[in-house]
């Protein structure tokens, strides 16, 4: 009804202009339509860092000075966390966003599935995004053969280490498993931390927990587990969980990692207490402090080190993408707006204001620090996607048993086998038991 009256209101100006136009001197039909009120687009994200507001605020203000006249563009946020629950209530109001931000992999899935997110393929072509944007991000929007989100940020995640304390103990960057738990072990008889966790949110655990993964059994194992073609009970899950199990009690952790939130964490590291944290890309912003070149401290990452017979695989993902809602009437004026958004000046100035990495192939990284260059490099090379969070690649409803279960596991609650069953059992009541 409101698209059906602002028609009217614009056939309304637009005679009144031309009927006009005879005692003005004449009104062209460019300034007729000026008249009109623009297409309202609503733009819905989650903003779990400072700089991430900062940043959208800019991007819907410069949009707004140049175009705000024909298609004015309204952003609301809420943080991470928050953002898992709101998502599906927003989608399924009245009123849903026009843009709204998505995971990728299961829950991008899930939200197509359940016919909230539109087509994008014939933007894809319109926009030239499939040569714009790096093939990890492409290949990450792709289901069935369509396009159904743009990434705006890609990312991997590593292990991050300080240098000072690798120099001051005397290590070298590992290339296996066996010299990483080495280190580890002489970063623990130093009284320093071996590896930050963070793990009060459940999620941070399982960046090592699938490292381990694929770097021990291969990324077939874990696309098995991730494509329901291997159940959670299969002994190489329950192995890496007991391997993290026995990290914890060995120490390799901070003390009450359970219960340490990751802003939190970054204290002790910038303190120098602890020598390596596995963790994202999208840490950069928090490493780098306010204003600054990274880093607040000497730091530098790795990937996961190899386990013997394996090749090293680094997990490269994308971090923010958006969708167009199938609902919004105003499809064409949204895809110009996520165009705007992955830009090359706007992809510039989110390396200035954000942090890395953008989405576009042609991105200019040079204002970054060395080491950020070269793990932009190392993504870009990886030339496609390889694997994501556990709780990006399946649905909610089996990953959040799964953390539940890692997080009970590491705290001596349950065995590593009981936190396994957990998540099968679940997901046997979403996929069905596997034949």
């Amino acid at each position: 009804m409101k698209d059906n009256q602002n028609s009217i209101h614009r056939r309304g100006l637009l005679r009144f202009a031309v009927l006009a136009g005879c005692a003005l001197g004449g009104l062209t039909l460019t300034a007729a339509y000026a008249a009109a009120d623009p297409v309202e687009l609503r733009y819905f994200y989650r903003a779990p860092w400072p700089s991430s507001e900062i940043y959208a605020n800019w991007m819907i203000d410069e949009w707004n000075k140049k175009n705000g006249d024909r298609i004015h563009v309204t952003g609301a946020s809420v943080d991470g966390e928050t953002y898992k629950t709101k998502q599906a209530i927003e989608l399924s109001s009245s009123n849903p966003p026009d843009i709204f931000y998505s995971w990728e992999g299961g829950r991008a899935a899930e939200v197509i599935a359940n016919g909230f997110a539109a087509d994008l393929s014939p933007y894809y072509e319109k926009y030239g995004w499939k040569d714009a944007l790096v093939p990890a991000g492409v290949s990450l929007a792709t289901f069935g053969g369509k396009q159904y989100f743009v990434p705006t940020e890609v990312g991997a995640s590593v292990i991050w280490y300080r240098t000072d304390l690798y120099e001051q103990l005397g290590l070298t960057v590992p290339k296996t498993w066996d010299e990483l738990m080495a280190n580890a072990a002489k970063a623990k008889e130093a009284g320093l931390t071996p590896f930050q966790l963070t793990n009060q949110k459940k999620w941070p655990s399982q960046f090592m927990w699938s490292a381990m993964l694929v770097n021990k059994y291969g990324l077939d194992t874990y696309n098995g587990l991730i494509g329901n073609t291997i159940p959670w009970t299969d002994e190489r899950a329950v192995d890496i969980t007991q391997m993290m199990v026995d990290m914890a009690a060995n120490g390799m952790f901070e003390d009450s990692f359970n219960s340490v939130d990751l802003a939190p964490g970054f204290v002790p590291w910038n303190q120098g207490k602890a020598l390596m944290w596995y963790q994202g890309s999208f840490n950069l912003g928090s490493f780098r402090g306010e204003g600054k070149t990274c880093c607040t401290v000497p730091m530098d990452f790795f990937p996961m080190p190899a386990f013997p017979g394996q090749d090293p695989v680094m997990s490269v993902f994308a971090e923010d993408t958006l969708m167009i809602h199938a609902n919004s009437p105003h499809k064409d004026e949204a895809a110009e707006f996520i165009n705007w958004m992955v830009s090359k000046e706007a992809m510039t100035e989110k390396l200035a204001i954000d942090k890395p990495f953008p989405s576009r192939a042609d991105a200019d990284l040079t204002s970054l620090s060395d080491m950020e260059q070269r793990l932009g490099k190392a993504i870009a090379d990886a030339g496609a996607f390889t694997f994501m969070h556990v709780d990006h690649a399946i649905s909610p409803a089996i990953s959040d048993k799964f953390l539940d279960g890692v997080q009970g596991a590491l705290a001596g609650a349950m065995s590593a086998e009981d936190a396994m069953a957990l998540t099968e059992e679940e997901a046997v009541k979403v996929r069905g038991e596997i034949k």
